[in-house]
Protein backbone atom coordinates (compact mmCIF):
# COMPACT_ATOMS: atom_id res chain seq x y z
CA UNK A 1 0.00 0.00 0.00
CA UNK A 2 2.90 2.35 -0.78
CA UNK A 3 0.74 4.84 -2.73
CA UNK A 4 -1.97 4.85 -0.09
CA UNK A 5 0.74 5.63 2.45
CA UNK A 6 1.47 8.81 0.47
CA UNK A 7 -2.20 9.88 0.52
CA UNK A 8 -2.53 8.97 4.19
CA UNK A 9 0.59 10.87 5.28
CA UNK A 10 -0.24 13.80 2.99
CA UNK A 11 -3.69 14.11 4.57
CA UNK A 12 -2.06 14.11 8.01
CA UNK A 13 0.45 16.72 6.85
CA UNK A 14 -2.41 18.90 5.62
CA UNK A 15 -4.27 18.46 8.91
CA UNK A 16 -1.28 19.18 11.13
CA UNK A 17 0.33 21.93 9.03
CA UNK A 18 3.52 20.02 8.28
CA UNK A 19 5.37 19.74 4.97
CA UNK A 20 3.07 18.49 2.20
CA UNK A 21 5.15 18.79 -0.98
CA UNK A 22 8.77 17.90 -1.66
CA UNK A 23 8.85 15.26 1.08
CA UNK A 24 8.93 11.50 0.51
CA UNK A 25 6.16 9.68 2.40
CA UNK A 26 6.73 6.01 3.12
CA UNK A 27 9.17 5.20 0.29
CA UNK A 28 11.89 7.23 -1.45
CA UNK A 29 9.64 7.92 -4.46
CA UNK A 30 6.53 8.65 -2.38
CA UNK A 31 6.08 12.34 -3.15
CA UNK A 32 2.62 13.86 -3.04
CA UNK A 33 1.85 15.37 -6.48
CA UNK A 34 -1.84 16.26 -6.35
CA UNK A 35 -3.65 19.49 -5.50
CA UNK A 36 -4.07 20.51 -1.84
CA UNK A 37 -7.83 19.88 -1.97
CA UNK A 38 -7.20 16.28 -3.10
CA UNK A 39 -6.04 15.47 0.44
CA UNK A 40 -9.54 16.10 1.81
CA UNK A 41 -11.15 12.76 0.76
CA UNK A 42 -8.40 10.94 2.70
CA UNK A 43 -8.84 12.86 5.95
CA UNK A 44 -11.51 10.43 7.31
CA UNK A 45 -8.96 7.63 6.88
CA UNK A 46 -6.04 9.74 8.09
CA UNK A 47 -7.55 10.08 11.57
CA UNK A 48 -7.48 6.28 11.91
CA UNK A 49 -4.39 4.20 12.77
CA UNK A 50 -2.50 3.45 9.54
CA UNK A 51 -2.91 -0.34 9.70
CA UNK A 52 -6.67 -0.10 10.10
CA UNK A 53 -6.94 2.68 7.50
CA UNK A 54 -5.00 0.64 4.92
CA UNK A 55 -7.24 -2.39 5.47
CA UNK A 56 -10.35 -0.25 4.98
CA UNK A 57 -8.90 1.30 1.82
CA UNK A 58 -7.91 -2.13 0.46
CA UNK A 59 -11.47 -3.35 0.98
CA UNK A 60 -12.85 -0.24 -0.73
CA UNK A 61 -10.68 -0.92 -3.79
CA UNK A 62 -11.72 -4.59 -3.81
CA UNK A 63 -15.42 -3.77 -3.69
CA UNK A 64 -14.95 -1.07 -6.34
CA UNK A 65 -13.25 -3.52 -8.72
CA UNK A 66 -16.18 -5.92 -8.38
CA UNK A 67 -18.75 -3.14 -8.76
CA UNK A 68 -17.09 -1.57 -11.81
CA UNK A 69 -16.69 -4.95 -13.51
CA UNK A 70 -20.42 -5.55 -13.17
CA UNK A 71 -21.33 -1.96 -14.01
CA UNK A 72 -19.41 -2.08 -17.28
CA UNK A 73 -21.07 -5.36 -18.23
CA UNK A 74 -24.55 -4.09 -17.44
CA UNK A 75 -23.90 -0.87 -19.34
CA UNK A 76 -23.37 -2.90 -22.50
CA UNK A 77 -26.30 -5.13 -21.61
CA UNK A 78 -28.65 -2.18 -21.30
CA UNK A 79 -27.35 -0.53 -24.47
CA UNK A 80 -27.12 -3.78 -26.41
CA UNK A 81 -29.47 -6.53 -25.12
CA UNK A 82 -27.65 -9.17 -27.17
CA UNK A 83 -24.53 -8.58 -25.02
CA UNK A 84 -26.22 -10.30 -22.08
CA UNK A 85 -27.71 -13.15 -24.03
CA UNK A 86 -26.94 -15.95 -21.58
CA UNK A 87 -25.44 -16.83 -18.22
CA UNK A 88 -22.57 -18.66 -19.90
CA UNK A 89 -21.62 -15.60 -21.97
CA UNK A 90 -21.69 -13.50 -18.79
CA UNK A 91 -19.23 -15.86 -17.10
CA UNK A 92 -16.95 -15.97 -20.15
CA UNK A 93 -16.99 -12.18 -20.59
CA UNK A 94 -16.30 -11.43 -16.94
CA UNK A 95 -13.56 -14.06 -16.73
CA UNK A 96 -11.75 -12.95 -19.88
CA UNK A 97 -11.97 -9.28 -18.94
CA UNK A 98 -10.62 -9.81 -15.42
CA UNK A 99 -7.83 -12.09 -16.71
CA UNK A 100 -6.86 -9.39 -19.20
CA UNK A 101 -6.87 -6.78 -16.43
CA UNK A 102 -5.34 -9.03 -13.75
CA UNK A 103 -1.88 -7.47 -13.49
CA UNK A 104 -3.19 -3.91 -13.43
CA UNK A 105 -5.86 -4.67 -10.84
CA UNK A 106 -3.36 -6.55 -8.70
CA UNK A 107 -1.02 -3.58 -8.91
CA UNK A 108 -3.80 -1.20 -7.91
CA UNK A 109 -4.52 -3.34 -4.86
CA UNK A 110 -0.85 -3.77 -4.04
CA UNK A 111 -0.08 -0.06 -4.24
CA UNK A 112 -3.38 1.35 -3.02
CA UNK A 113 -3.56 3.93 -5.81
CA UNK A 114 -6.50 6.12 -6.91
CA UNK A 115 -6.46 5.36 -10.65
CA UNK A 116 -9.44 3.03 -10.35
CA UNK A 117 -11.53 5.71 -8.67
CA UNK A 118 -10.54 8.26 -11.31
CA UNK A 119 -11.62 5.81 -14.02
CA UNK A 120 -14.93 5.24 -12.24
CA UNK A 121 -15.33 9.02 -11.99
CA UNK A 122 -14.69 9.35 -15.74
CA UNK A 123 -17.28 6.64 -16.40
CA UNK A 124 -19.86 8.46 -14.27
CA UNK A 125 -19.12 11.70 -16.16
CA UNK A 126 -19.79 9.81 -19.41
CA UNK A 127 -23.12 8.49 -18.10
CA UNK A 128 -24.18 11.89 -16.75
CA UNK A 129 -23.26 13.57 -20.03
CA UNK A 130 -25.32 10.99 -21.96
CA UNK A 131 -28.23 11.66 -19.59
CA UNK A 132 -27.84 15.43 -20.14
CA UNK A 133 -27.05 15.96 -16.45
CA UNK A 134 -24.40 18.50 -17.34
CA UNK A 135 -24.09 20.15 -13.93
CA UNK A 136 -23.17 16.89 -12.21
CA UNK A 137 -20.86 15.86 -15.04
CA UNK A 138 -19.11 19.23 -14.97
CA UNK A 139 -18.49 19.33 -11.24
CA UNK A 140 -17.14 15.79 -11.31
CA UNK A 141 -14.93 16.64 -14.29
CA UNK A 142 -13.43 19.52 -12.35
CA UNK A 143 -12.76 17.20 -9.40
CA UNK A 144 -10.90 14.76 -11.67
CA UNK A 145 -8.73 17.57 -13.03
CA UNK A 146 -7.79 18.60 -9.49
CA UNK A 147 -6.44 15.10 -8.95
CA UNK A 148 -4.80 14.61 -12.34
CA UNK A 149 -4.62 17.26 -15.08
CA UNK A 150 -4.24 14.43 -17.63
CA UNK A 151 -8.01 14.56 -18.08
CA UNK A 152 -7.58 17.88 -19.90
CA UNK A 153 -7.57 15.65 -22.98
CA UNK A 154 -11.38 15.58 -22.68
CA UNK A 155 -11.79 19.37 -22.82
CA UNK A 156 -11.41 19.71 -26.65
CA UNK A 157 -13.82 16.79 -27.02
CA UNK A 158 -16.46 18.56 -24.95
CA UNK A 159 -15.86 21.71 -27.01
CA UNK A 160 -16.40 19.72 -30.22
CA UNK A 161 -19.61 18.29 -28.79
CA UNK A 162 -20.70 21.77 -27.65
CA UNK A 163 -21.09 20.63 -24.04
CA UNK A 164 -20.81 24.19 -22.75
CA UNK A 165 -22.53 23.49 -19.42
CA UNK A 166 -20.09 20.69 -18.64
CA UNK A 167 -17.19 23.01 -19.42
CA UNK A 168 -18.66 25.84 -17.35
CA UNK A 169 -19.29 23.72 -14.27
CA UNK A 170 -15.89 22.07 -14.67
CA UNK A 171 -14.30 25.51 -14.39
CA UNK A 172 -16.53 26.34 -11.42
CA UNK A 173 -15.56 23.09 -9.71
CA UNK A 174 -11.85 23.78 -10.26
CA UNK A 175 -12.13 27.31 -8.86
CA UNK A 176 -13.98 26.03 -5.79
CA UNK A 177 -11.40 23.28 -5.33
CA UNK A 178 -8.49 25.69 -5.58
CA UNK A 179 -10.02 28.11 -3.08
CA UNK A 180 -11.49 25.63 -0.59
CA UNK A 181 -8.23 24.87 1.33
CA UNK A 182 -7.95 28.61 2.08
CA UNK A 183 -10.74 28.13 4.63
CA UNK A 184 -8.30 26.07 6.70
CA UNK A 185 -4.92 27.45 5.60
CA UNK A 186 -5.71 31.08 4.95
CA UNK A 187 -5.30 32.88 1.62
CA UNK A 188 -1.51 33.17 1.75
CA UNK A 189 -1.05 29.64 3.04
CA UNK A 190 -3.21 28.27 0.24
CA UNK A 191 -1.28 30.24 -2.40
CA UNK A 192 1.94 28.79 -1.08
CA UNK A 193 0.54 25.25 -1.30
CA UNK A 194 -0.68 25.84 -4.87
CA UNK A 195 2.76 27.10 -5.86
CA UNK A 196 4.37 24.02 -4.31
CA UNK A 197 1.89 21.81 -6.17
CA UNK A 198 2.92 23.31 -9.53
CA UNK A 199 6.58 22.73 -8.70
CA UNK A 200 5.82 19.12 -7.69
CA UNK A 201 4.14 18.45 -11.05
CA UNK A 202 7.08 19.99 -12.91
CA UNK A 203 9.55 17.81 -11.02
CA UNK A 204 7.57 14.69 -12.02
CA UNK A 205 7.77 15.46 -15.74
CA UNK A 206 10.39 14.35 -18.27
CA UNK A 207 10.90 15.05 -21.96
CA UNK A 208 8.01 13.31 -23.67
CA UNK A 209 10.23 11.93 -26.43
CA UNK A 210 12.21 10.12 -23.69
CA UNK A 211 9.13 8.67 -21.96
CA UNK A 212 9.28 4.99 -23.03
CA UNK A 213 5.58 4.13 -23.31
CA UNK A 214 4.41 7.29 -25.07
CA UNK A 215 3.91 7.31 -28.84
CA UNK A 216 6.87 9.65 -29.17
CA UNK A 217 9.11 7.54 -26.96
CA UNK A 218 8.18 4.34 -28.82
CA UNK A 219 8.94 5.88 -32.25
CA UNK A 220 12.07 7.58 -30.92
CA UNK A 221 13.29 4.24 -29.57
CA UNK A 222 12.46 1.86 -32.39
CA UNK A 223 12.82 4.13 -35.44
CA UNK A 224 15.23 6.90 -34.48
CA UNK A 225 17.41 5.20 -31.86
CA UNK A 226 16.75 8.09 -29.45
CA UNK A 227 18.03 10.72 -31.89
CA UNK A 228 14.71 12.60 -32.35
CA UNK A 229 13.64 15.47 -30.12
CA UNK A 230 10.73 17.86 -29.56
CA UNK A 231 9.55 17.89 -33.18
CA UNK A 232 8.44 14.28 -32.73
CA UNK A 233 6.04 15.32 -29.96
CA UNK A 234 4.46 18.10 -32.02
CA UNK A 235 4.15 15.86 -35.07
CA UNK A 236 2.37 13.01 -33.27
CA UNK A 237 0.13 15.32 -31.25
CA UNK A 238 -1.02 16.92 -34.52
CA UNK A 239 -1.40 13.52 -36.19
CA UNK A 240 -3.40 12.14 -33.25
CA UNK A 241 -5.67 15.20 -33.21
CA UNK A 242 -6.35 14.99 -36.95
CA UNK A 243 -6.98 11.23 -36.84
CA UNK A 244 -9.35 11.57 -33.91
CA UNK A 245 -11.16 14.43 -35.64
CA UNK A 246 -11.62 12.23 -38.71
CA UNK A 247 -13.04 9.49 -36.45
CA UNK A 248 -15.55 11.91 -34.91
CA UNK A 249 -16.63 13.25 -38.30
CA UNK A 250 -17.05 9.69 -39.59
CA UNK A 251 -19.10 8.65 -36.55
CA UNK A 252 -21.26 11.76 -36.65
CA UNK A 253 -22.05 11.24 -40.34
CA UNK A 254 -22.74 7.51 -39.89
CA UNK A 255 -24.79 7.73 -36.69
CA UNK A 256 -26.48 11.02 -37.58
CA UNK A 257 -25.97 12.34 -34.05
CA UNK A 258 -23.52 14.65 -32.36
CA UNK A 259 -23.94 13.09 -28.91
CA UNK A 260 -21.03 11.75 -26.88
CA UNK A 261 -19.98 8.28 -28.05
CA UNK A 262 -18.50 5.54 -25.88
CA UNK A 263 -15.71 4.63 -28.30
CA UNK A 264 -14.61 8.26 -28.72
CA UNK A 265 -14.74 9.19 -25.05
CA UNK A 266 -12.88 6.16 -23.71
CA UNK A 267 -10.47 6.15 -26.62
CA UNK A 268 -9.19 9.51 -25.37
CA UNK A 269 -8.90 8.24 -21.80
CA UNK A 270 -7.11 5.07 -22.91
CA UNK A 271 -4.60 7.15 -24.89
CA UNK A 272 -3.60 9.33 -21.93
CA UNK A 273 -0.56 7.19 -20.93
CA UNK A 274 0.48 7.05 -24.61
CA UNK A 275 0.34 10.84 -24.96
CA UNK A 276 1.54 12.03 -21.54
CA UNK A 277 4.30 10.88 -19.22
CA UNK A 278 2.65 8.73 -16.56
CA UNK A 279 3.33 5.72 -14.38
CA UNK A 280 2.52 2.30 -15.81
CA UNK A 281 -0.51 2.07 -13.48
CA UNK A 282 -2.40 4.50 -15.72
CA UNK A 283 -2.67 1.88 -18.46
CA UNK A 284 -5.55 0.36 -16.50
CA UNK A 285 -7.67 3.18 -17.96
CA UNK A 286 -8.01 1.05 -21.11
CA UNK A 287 -10.31 -1.27 -19.14
CA UNK A 288 -13.62 0.00 -20.69
CA UNK A 289 -12.28 -0.55 -24.22
CA UNK A 290 -11.07 -4.04 -23.31
CA UNK A 291 -14.52 -4.89 -21.93
CA UNK A 292 -16.15 -3.47 -25.06
CA UNK A 293 -13.96 -5.60 -27.36
CA UNK A 294 -14.37 -8.81 -25.37
CA UNK A 295 -18.15 -8.44 -25.18
CA UNK A 296 -18.33 -7.79 -28.92
CA UNK A 297 -16.18 -10.81 -29.75
CA UNK A 298 -17.83 -13.25 -27.33
CA UNK A 299 -21.28 -12.36 -28.64
CA UNK A 300 -20.20 -12.49 -32.30
CA UNK A 301 -21.17 -8.87 -32.87
CA UNK A 302 -18.30 -8.07 -35.22
CA UNK A 303 -16.67 -9.33 -38.41
CA UNK A 304 -13.02 -10.41 -38.77
CA UNK A 305 -13.06 -12.00 -35.32
CA UNK A 306 -9.93 -14.12 -35.79
CA UNK A 307 -7.81 -11.12 -36.71
CA UNK A 308 -8.98 -9.17 -33.67
CA UNK A 309 -8.44 -12.14 -31.35
CA UNK A 310 -4.92 -12.58 -32.70
CA UNK A 311 -4.11 -8.91 -32.12
CA UNK A 312 -5.52 -9.09 -28.60
CA UNK A 313 -3.36 -12.11 -27.79
CA UNK A 314 -0.29 -10.19 -28.96
CA UNK A 315 -1.27 -7.22 -26.78
CA UNK A 316 -2.03 -9.48 -23.82
CA UNK A 317 1.60 -10.56 -23.38
CA UNK A 318 3.14 -7.18 -22.45
CA UNK A 319 -0.12 -5.70 -21.17
CA UNK A 320 -1.03 -8.38 -18.64
CA UNK A 321 2.12 -10.46 -18.15
CA UNK A 322 4.35 -7.53 -17.19
CA UNK A 323 4.79 -8.85 -13.66
CA UNK A 324 8.19 -9.94 -12.29
CA UNK A 325 6.40 -12.85 -10.60
CA UNK A 326 5.47 -14.19 -14.06
CA UNK A 327 8.20 -13.16 -16.51
CA UNK A 328 11.03 -12.11 -14.19
CA UNK A 329 12.46 -8.69 -13.47
CA UNK A 330 14.45 -8.33 -16.71
CA UNK A 331 11.49 -9.10 -18.96
CA UNK A 332 9.16 -6.95 -16.87
CA UNK A 333 11.66 -4.08 -17.20
CA UNK A 334 11.65 -4.59 -20.98
CA UNK A 335 7.85 -4.41 -21.02
CA UNK A 336 7.55 -1.34 -18.79
CA UNK A 337 10.68 0.62 -19.73
CA UNK A 338 11.28 -0.71 -23.23
CA UNK A 339 8.01 0.62 -24.65
CA UNK A 340 6.26 -2.72 -25.17
CA UNK A 341 3.49 -1.87 -22.70
CA UNK A 342 2.81 1.30 -24.67
CA UNK A 343 2.77 -0.67 -27.93
CA UNK A 344 0.31 -3.15 -26.39
CA UNK A 345 -1.98 -0.34 -25.29
CA UNK A 346 -1.95 1.20 -28.77
CA UNK A 347 -2.78 -2.22 -30.22
CA UNK A 348 -5.78 -2.57 -27.88
CA UNK A 349 -6.98 0.91 -28.83
CA UNK A 350 -6.64 0.05 -32.53
CA UNK A 351 -8.62 -3.18 -32.07
CA UNK A 352 -11.36 -1.31 -30.17
CA UNK A 353 -11.72 1.24 -32.97
CA UNK A 354 -11.79 -1.45 -35.67
CA UNK A 355 -14.34 -3.49 -33.72
CA UNK A 356 -16.55 -0.40 -33.51
CA UNK A 357 -16.22 -0.06 -37.31
CA UNK A 358 -17.08 -3.67 -38.05
CA UNK A 359 -19.90 -4.20 -35.58
CA UNK A 360 -23.22 -5.31 -36.99
CA UNK A 361 -25.28 -2.38 -38.35
CA UNK A 362 -27.88 -2.51 -35.57
CA UNK A 363 -25.10 -2.34 -32.97
CA UNK A 364 -22.99 0.46 -34.42
CA UNK A 365 -24.93 3.32 -32.88
CA UNK A 366 -24.29 2.01 -29.39
CA UNK A 367 -20.52 2.03 -29.86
Amino acid sequence: MADFRVYYDAANAFLHNTQLYGKAFGVSSGFYKYSPVATLPFIPLAVLPYTFASIVYYLIITVSIIWFSLRLYYYFTSETPQAGASKSSFIIIMSLTLIFMADHLERELHLGNINLFLLIGAFIIFLKAKEKKSTQAGFLMGALLLFKPHFLILIPYFVWKKEWRILFFSCASIVIGLILPALLKGFDGNLQLLHQWLLAMQDHNVHLYDSPNTIYGIVNHFLFNYSAHSWLVYFFLALTALTFMALMIRNQRLMKTSSIQFIEYFLLIALIPNLAHTDTEHFMWTWPLIAFVIISLVNNQTKNQRIFIGLLVLAFIPYCLNSPDIVGRDMRFLFDEGGLLGVANLLIVLVAVLVSFYRQPNQTANA
